[in-house]
C-alpha cells in the first residue's frame, strides 16, 4: 500500500483540495492547523474522499510535536510531503520531522514563495531563513508552482535544479453552485481582494480608479481585505463614488460571492510568485486584469483569459478597464477563457496525474491506481 503523508502548517483549503487529487493514487494521511481550518471552512463543510485520514493540531507545543511524530510513525507513509511554513516554531516542526524520518520515506517540500514578498513577509522570512534552507536541501523533490518560480529556486539555489518538480497552483474557493458568467455589462464590475500588502500594488489601483475618475468613465469596483496598505490608502479610495471598500477579515464564502458578483479580478501587483487570488479567480470562472511579472504570467495568457499589463504603470491599467468597458465581445472571450483555464490548466486532477507520475520515479514507489 502506497502512502502519502502531508504535513500543512499553512495552506488548508489548498492542502484538502491536493490531498483529494491524490486519493487515486495514494492512502493519504493529512496534518493541518486546526485554526486555520476552522477559519477557511468556518461557513463551509468539509467533504474527504473516504481515503484521506485527516488531523488536526495547533503546531504549537512540544506535546503536539510528539502527537505529530507518532501519527506520522504510525502511517508508515511512502512520501512525506511538506507546505513550507513560516514563523520560527512551525519551520522547525517541519525541519525535524523531515530529520527524524527520512531514512524510512522520501521527503518532499512544496515552496510557495522562493523568496520572501516586500513588506511584512520579509521580516518573516528571515526569521527561519536557517531553518528553511535546512528543509530545502534535505528534501528529495521540491515542488513549485510555475515556470517563474522554478527558475527563482534554480538561481537561489542551484543544487535543488535537479529536484525540481514545476506544478500549477490548483484551483481554490471554487463555489459549490456556479453561476453562470454574467452578460458583459456597463458599468464593468471589478474586485480586488487579499492581504493588502506592498507587493500588491494597491496605490497604482488607487491611481488607475482616479484616472477613470478624472475622465468621468464609468466602473465599479469592489475592494476587500486587510492590511497596512489599505489602512493606508482607504480614504482616498472612498472619495470616489464608483469604489466600495471592506477592510477586514473576509470569509471564504464572502469571497466566492464576490468573484462572481463581479466580471473580473484585478491584479496590479509589483512582484509575484504564484498567487492564491488568481487561482480563486479562475476557480469562480473570472477572468482577470494582471501585472506581466512573476508567476502570474505563468498562468494569465493576454487577450485569451486575461489581460496582462506592465507593473507599477496606473496609466496601463486605467486604459485596460477603459477597453474592456467598452470591448463587450472581448470580456465574453475572456470569461470562456477563464473558465477553460479552470477546466485544464488549474484542474485538480490533471495536477495530481501529474504528480504522481514524477512521485513515482522516488525509491521505485509503485502507484495504487482506482
Amino acid at each position: 500500500m502506497t502512502r502519502l503523508a502531508i504535513v500543512a502548517p499553512h495552506f488548508p483549503e489548498y492542502t484538502l483540495r491536493y490531498a483529494s487529487s491524490m486519493t487515486p493514487f495514494f492512502e493519504v494521511l493529512v496534518c493541518v492547523d486546526a485554526g486555520q481550518l476552522a477559519q477557511e471552512y468556518e461557513d463551509r463543510a468539509i467533504d474527504l474522499p473516504k481515503e484521506i485520514t485527516l488531523k488536526q493540531l495547533r503546531f504549537k507545543t512540544f506535546f503536539e510535536f510528539l502527537e505529530l511524530y507518532r501519527a506520522l510513525r504510525r502511517f508508515k507513509p511512502t512520501l512525506l510531503h511538506f507546505q513550507e511554513a513560516v514563523g520560527p516554531r512551525r519551520a522547525m516542526f517541519n525541519a525535524v520531522l523531515a530529520r527524524l524520518l527520512r531514512s524510512s520515506t522520501a521527503v518532499i517540500v512544496t515552496v510557495h514563495d522562493p523568496t520572501a514578498h516586500a513588506g511584512r513577509d520579509v521580516r518573516a522570512a528571515q526569521r527561519t531563513a536557517g531553518i528553511t534552507k535546512y528543509v530545502r536541501n534535505l528534501s528529495d523533490k521540491i515542488v513549485v508552482h510555475g515556470r517563474f518560480c522554478a527558475d527563482q529556486m534554480a538561481e537561489l539555489m542551484p543544487s535543488a535544479s535537479s529536484r525540481l518538480i514545476v506544478s500549477e497552483h490548483g484551483l481554490i474557493l471554487e463555489p459549490d453552485l456556479m453561476l453562470s458568467p454574467p452578460e458583459p455589462s456597463f458599468p464593468l464590475r471589478l474586485y480586488f481582494f487579499g492581504r493588502m500588502e506592498t507587493y500588491k500594488g494597491v496605490e497604482i489601483l488607487l491611481k488607475a480608479v482616479e484616472l477613470l475618475h478624472e475622465k468621468h468613465f464609468p466602473f465599479a469596483l469592489s475592494i476587500a481585505g486587510r492590511g497596512p496598505e489599505l489602512d493606508r490608502l482607504e480614504q482616498r479610495f472612498k472619495l470616489l463614488p464608483s469604489v466600495s471598500v471592506f477592510n477586514g477579515f473576509v470569509p471564504p464564502n464572502q469571497i466566492m460571492k464576490d468573484i462572481q458578483s463581479a466580471e473580473c479580478v484585478v491584479l496590479p501587483y509589483l512582484s509575484a510568485t504564484q498567487s492564491g487570488v488568481l487561482a480563486a479567480a479562475y476557480a469562480g470562472h473570472r477572468y482577470v486584469i494582471a501585472s506581466s511579472i512573476g508567476g502570474l504570467s505563468d498562468v494569465v495568457t493576454h487577450r485569451q483569459n486575461g489581460l496582462l499589463l506592465p507593473a507599477g504603470d496606473p496609466e496601463a491599467l486605467a486604459d485596460a478597464i477603459q477597453l474592456l468597458g467598452n470591448d463587450t465581445h472581448l470580456r465574453t472571450s475572456l470569461l470562456r477563457g477563464a473558465r477553460a483555464t479552470a477546466e485544464g490548466q488549474l484542474n485538480w486532477s490533471k495536477i495530481a496525474q501529474a504528480l504522481s507520475t514524477e512521485f513515482s520515479s522516488l525509491r521505485n514507489i509503485p502507484l495504487k491506481r482506482e
